[in-house]
């Protein structure tokens, strides 16, 4: 179970908000370096790109931790025990508890609007359809970079900032709520929108919710490793043995 200090820090609220949303957008803006970088045929143009949106995302990672640290009364990271076959089997279950969960909201916004994936979905897929620098660096950034730095983000901070003392439920659900914005590229306005906005919003309370349950980070990052993993790999995969 999550353990959190005495006092949450800074103990302003308002600070807390504005280190969450000032986050929050360089989460956004991260992968800007990568967009420009389709944008050129030149490689070294491509890899500056691909190298300076890493150590721009790495050093969000860093500015998390640095505030999560100060509220967490423990190691943020603990060593992983490999031997531990029942944690990592339930860990497991709660993936396919996720997957289950979009598979149901995806069919139920097929069925009521005919919309088969989202937006954030079709720009993965756009910039993973050849294989090139920014398919490779794209592949890493979402399989690595982006599970670490968006739990030190979305469960990390706002678990630990947030509703610490109030409802079990409370920061899980805005965990999911905050987590699902900048996987959208625009707000919900319609019901395809909102539906989708609703599979981003559950993935991130699963993810919140064995982080709370666990009481430790690394979980909740092996869980979103494996899910974005599962997705992007392949596509890279697919991509080589069309270049061969």
């Amino acid at each position: 179970m999550l353990e959190t200090t005495n006092e949450v820090r800074p103990k302003s609220l308002l600070l807390r908000i504005i280190n969450v949303v000032f986050t929050l957008f360089l989460i956004v803006v991260a992968p800007i370096p990568l967009v420009l970088a389709t944008k050129t045929d030149n490689i070294f143009l491509q890899i500056l790109c691909a190298a300076t949106m890493f150590i721009f995302y790495i050093g969000i990672g860093f500015y998390a931790y640095r505030l999560l640290r100060k509220n967490v009364p423990g190691p943020v990271f603990t060593k992983p025990d490999i031997r531990n076959w029942r944690g990592l089997w339930w860990l497991v279950g709660m993936w396919f508890v996720m997957i289950a969960i979009e598979m149901i909201l995806a069919q139920l916004r097929v069925q009521l609007t005919g919309v088969t994936t989202t937006e954030n979905q079709e720009a993965i897929n756009e910039l993973t359809s050849n294989l090139n620098v920014t398919m490779v660096a794209m592949v890493i950034y979402g399989t690595f970079l982006a599970p670490v730095v968006e739990e030190l983000v979305f469960r990390g901070l706002i678990l630990n900032y947030f509703f610490r003392k109030s409802w079990w439920w409370a920061n899980i659900i805005l965990s999911g709520a905050v987590f699902a914005l900048p996987h959208m590229d625009t707000i919900p306005t319609n019901l395809a929108d909102t539906l989708s906005y609703v599979i981003y919003a559950s993935m991130g309370m699963v993810l919140a919710y064995i982080y709370k349950k666990t009481g430790d980070l690394k979980n909740s990052i092996a869980v979103h490793m494996l899910n974005n993993g599962i997705t992007m790999i392949p596509l890279l995969v697919v991509a080589i043995m069309n270049a061969i």
